[in-house]
């Protein structure tokens, strides 16, 4: 068990360090006839792909994890988030970041839904240590969906403009 431990350390460890985006908080869901539910959220992600392009748009990797009783709950990987900043001037001239994005993974349900492919187009809004993301997660595997709200504490790009002058470039 000590072995699995280390190298699962070892493995996450140049992840954790790369990081983009490190948050933890809390997420309200609102699910298609299961209710509403409160649950822990986490979330992690790097970036894979950030080259100038004219639609300032980058491509990060992610791991999500969502603990409740939603159908769209559990640990989500995400290999591929797509994410904009709209444009140069608002993250440039902002000492907050706001982003517009896609995600797409496989979501591992440990409690109440189906494992299954997930897309959720989204809305990421941060400022200095706290973060707030909006987004329709559809389980399309599951054939499950839900709204969900989250917010909390985050380690990302609004910590970094907090600090340093941050240009996308």
């Amino acid at each position: 068990m000590k072995k699995i431990g280390i190298a699962l350390l070892l493995i996450l460890l140049p992840l954790v360090c790369s990081a983009q985006f490190i948050g933890v908080g809390a997420q309200y869901a609102d699910a298609k006839n299961r209710g509403n539910d409160f649950q822990f959220a986490a979330s992690l992600s790097f970036p894979t792909w950030h080259k100038k392009n004219p639609m300032n748009t980058f491509i990060s990797s992610g791991i999500d994890y969502t603990g409740g009783s939603s159908p769209v709950a559990g640990l989500n990987i995400k290999p591929i988030q797509i994410n904009s900043f709209l444009s140069e001037s608002l993250f440039n001239n902002n000492p907050y970041t706001i982003l517009v994005g896609c995600d797409a993974g496989y979501l591992f349900n440990f409690k109440n839904g189906k494992d299954g492919v997930v897309i959720t187009p989204n809305i990421y809004l941060d400022y200095k240590f706290f973060f707030v993301k909006a987004g329709y997660d559809f389980n399309v595997t599951g054939n499950e969906q839900q709204f969900f709200v989250r917010a909390g504490l985050s380690f990302g790009m609004g910590s970094f403009k907090s600090y340093a002058k941050t240009e996308i470039w």
